[in-house]
């Protein structure tokens, strides 16, 4: 006796698209990046203390040694803010250990320039002398961190440009400092001109090294085009997909920076 044959039911509905994976926790931010934003936050927040003080001042119509000391304060705070942010924007990629030399020196001589307004103006010899040297320095520093923002660049010869700029400026800065210290003669006509040729080179490449690094960068490649089956290629011999490339570029837009200098900055 043969068994009945059996009949297929009707299908059954078919599973339902469980849609876009929920994205996961956002991973913490590099402590790098929380130094440099607290550093920012610090000296915006004092350089507003500064600028109500003075405004305040102002507003007084008060002309007393007090309230030129106020003044006074409120200028150098927001120079010197400057001088510290400059180096802040290092921190985080592979040279930062010159922007906390940057920080380091704009702090100090911030502080001793208000020790001078503030207790002790110190106007002798040595002690202007070494003031002058902090102020050459600080401003030094700041110039040649927001130069060290190119070491990254792409095309040889921006960094070429980049070292003989920052040679120059060294070097500018030293023939600087030995005359003020009277270690070289002021009397000595061509050591002053080899003294203003070395900073005019110096200022030539400060100015011209940013606008070789916009004319001379490469193209970033061009963006794959997705398939008419909706499936993400790898985008290039990295083998990462348009949907991992989009990923990093989001993630670069809401931190403020480029795509390689993120991956740069989590991947030292």
């Amino acid at each position: 006796m043969t068994a009945p044959p059996i009949v297929p039911g009707p299908p059954g509905p078919a599973p339902a698209d469980p849609g876009p994976a929920a994205p996961g926790p956002r991973a913490p931010k590099p402590l790098a990046h929380r130094i440099r934003r607290w550093i920012v936050v610090v000296m915006v927040a004092s350089f507003a203390i500064a600028a109500v003080a003075g405004i305040a001042v102002l507003l007084g119509g008060a002309t007393s040694e007090p309230a030129s000391k106020v003044l006074g304060t409120t200028a150098l705070t927001g120079v010197f803010s400057v001088a510290v942010l400059c180096g802040a924007a290092l921190i985080g990629r592979p040279v930062q250990w010159f922007g906390w030399i940057t920080v380091a020196v704009s702090a100090a001589t911030l502080a001793r320039m208000l020790w001078m307004i503030w207790v002790e103006p110190g106007w002798d010899e040595d002690p202007f002398k070494l003031t002058i040297t902090m102020v050459i320095l600080t401003g030094a520093c700041a110039i040649a961190s927001l130069l060290l923002l190119l070491v990254s660049h792409d095309r040889r010869s921006v960094r070429a440009a980049l070292l003989t700029t920052l040679a120059l400026l060294a070097l500018g800065v030293l023939l600087t400092m030995l005359l003020i210290w009277e270690v070289a003669g002021d009397e000595d006509d061509v050591y002053l001109q080899a003294t203003g040729i070395v900073w005019i080179l110096a200022a030539l490449g400060i100015v011209v090294l940013p606008v070789m690094s916009l004319l001379l960068r490469t193209p970033p490649p061009s963006r794959p085009v997705a398939s008419d089956t909706g499936v993400q290629g790898p985008a290039d011999a990295t083998g990462l997909s348009r949907a991992s490339l989009e990923r990093i570029a989001a993630a670069a837009r809401a931190e403020g920076v480029t795509p390689d200098e993120l991956v740069e900055r989590l991947l030292p």
